[in-house]
C-alpha cells in the first residue's frame, strides 16, 4: 500500500507542478504534528536587514473585491466587466492570473481578453490584449507595462507580446530562445521578468532589452534568492534547498501534519529574518482511493523547525501568490465574486495547534498479508 500512496504522489506532484491543488478537504480535527528530523549541517542563513515580518498586520486584508458577471460564450460583448462564460469544453473563461505594479493590481481575464487594471479599488483602465494578436494565458505587470504569453489567434502557436502604458503591442524578441510550450509562469519584479518555462528559470532585463537573460534550474525570488523542492527518499517527504544572493546555501527538511499524509509540493514565498515562509502541499487517499489535498503557508527556520501556520479555508488562491514589496497577495475566484487578498505578514497560528483538514480521512486499508502456503 505504501508503494502504490508513493506512486500516487509522485503523479500529483507532476500535477501540481504549476502549484496548483484540487480535492474537498475534510472537517478539521485534532492532531499532533510530528517532529522533524534533523537536517544536516549547512552554512547557516544570516538574517536580512530588511524588516522581518514586514509588518505587524496579523489577518488576510481583502483589497480588491469585484463582481463577476457571467454570460454565454454567444452573448459576449465588450459592455460587460470582468465577464466569464465556460466554453464549449466545459472549460471557465474569467479572471485568469493577476500581478501587481507599483500599487496597482492588474487581472488578467480570458473571456474577452483583457487586462484589467486596479487603482484604489477602482477601474484605472482596461487593455486590450487582442493588440497583440494572441489569447493570453498568462500575464505579468512592471514599469505600467504588461508582459503575456499566450496563443497566436490565427496561428495558434505560442508567443510573447507586450502591451505597454500606452496601448501599444510590441514584441519580445529576446525571448523568441524559449520553446514556449512548456511557460508555467511569468512575474514581473524590479525592471526584470522572470519566465518559469520547462523546468528552467529565466530572467530577462526589461531595462536592457540586447543584454543575455540569466537561466538557472532553480526558481528565483525577486531579491536574487534561488530555491529547489526535492521529494526526500521515501518520496512524501521534501527537502527545500536555498541559495542566497550571497552564495550561502541550506537545505530546509520538510514532513507532512499528518501520519497518513504527504508532500505534493513547496513553493517559497519570501524569506528575511532567518526565516523561510513556504506554501505547502499536503496531499492523501481516502478509503476509496479518492485523492484530497491541503494547502497553507509554514514559516520555518533555518533548520527546518515549523514555527507558525497561515492557512485561509476561504481562499483557493495560494497556490497562485504574488510578492510586492515584501507584501505577499493571492487571488481567488469562485461562483461571482473575484477577490485579491493581502495575506498577513505575522502569523498567529503555532505549528503545534495546527491540524490538518486531512488528518480527519480515513486511508485505505493496509493490503491483506498473503497467508503462508501449508507445509508439504
Amino acid at each position: 500500500m505504501k508503494k502504490l500512496l508513493c506512486v500516487i504522489l509522485a503523479l500529483a506532484f507532476l500535477a501540481l507542478a504549476a502549484c496548483g491543488v484540487s480535492g474537498t478537504p475534510a472537517e478539521t480535527p485534532e492532531s499532533s504534528p510530528p517532529a522533524t528530523s534533523e537536517p544536516p549541517e549547512e552554512t547557516p542563513a544570516e538574517p536580512s536587514e530588511a524588516p522581518w515580518p514586514p509588518s505587524e498586520i496579523a489577518a488576510a486584508e481583502t483589497v480588491l473585491e469585484l463582481p463577476v458577471e457571467w454570460v454565454s460564450e454567444e452573448d459576449l460583448t465588450d459592455e460587460e466587466l470582468m465577464p466569464a462564460y465556460t466554453d464549449a469544453g466545459g472549460q471557465t473563461m474569467g479572471p485568469a492570473d493577476f500581478d501587481l505594479d507599483g500599487g496597482d493590481i492588474y487581472i488578467l481575464n480570458t473571456a474577452d481578453n483583457s487586462g484589467y487594471v486596479y487603482s484604489g479599488g477602482e477601474l484605472a483602465r482596461r487593455i486590450d490584449l487582442d493588440v497583440t494578436g494572441l489569447y493570453a494565458i498568462h500575464m505579468a505587470a512592471e514599469g505600467g507595462s504588461v508582459y503575456i504569453f499566450g496563443v497566436g489567434q490565427e496561428s495558434r502557436l505560442p508567443a510573447f507580446a507586450a502591451v505597454d502604458p500606452e496601448g501599444k503591442a510590441r514584441s519580445l524578441p529576446f525571448m523568441e530562445k524559449l520553446s514556449s510550450e512548456a511557460v508555467a509562469s511569468l512575474t514581473g519584479n524590479g525592471g526584470e521578468l522572470y519566465v518559469e518555462e520547462g523546468g528552467c528559470y529565466w530572467a530577462f532585463d526589461l531595462e536592457n532589452p540586447d543584454a543575455a537573460p540569466e537561466r538557472s534550474e532553480a526558481y528565483r525570488l525577486a531579491d536574487g534568492t534561488l530555491w529547489e523542492p526535492r521529494f526526500a527518499g521515501d518520496g512524501i517527504s521534501m527537502t527545500l534547498d536555498v541559495t542566497h544572493p550571497d552564495g550561502r546555501t541550506l537545505t530546509i527538511p520538510f514532513e507532512a501534519s499528518c501520519e497518513h499524509a504527504g508532500l505534493g509540493g513547496l513553493r517559497l514565498l519570501r524569506c528575511g529574518g532567518g526565516q523561510y515562509d513556504v506554501y505547502v502541499v499536503e496531499i492523501t487517499q481516502d478509503e476509496e482511493y479518492y485523492i484530497h489535498t491541503a494547502e497553507y503557508v509554514l514559516r520555518v527556520d533555518e533548520k527546518g523547525t515549523p514555527l507558525y501556520v497561515y492557512a485561509d479555508s476561504g481562499s483557493a488562491g495560494l497556490h497562485n501568490t504574488r510578492s510586492d514589496s515584501g507584501a505577499l497577495y493571492s487571488m481567488s475566484f469562485g461562483g461571482d465574486t473575484l477577490s485579491v487578498k493581502r495575506l498577513p505578514d505575522t502569523y498567529t497560528i503555532p505549528w503545534a495547534d495546527y491540524s490538518s483538514p486531512l488528518a480527519d480521512i480515513t486511508p485505505p486499508s493496509p493490503d491483506p498479508t498473503p497467508e503462508a502456503a501449508p507445509a508439504a
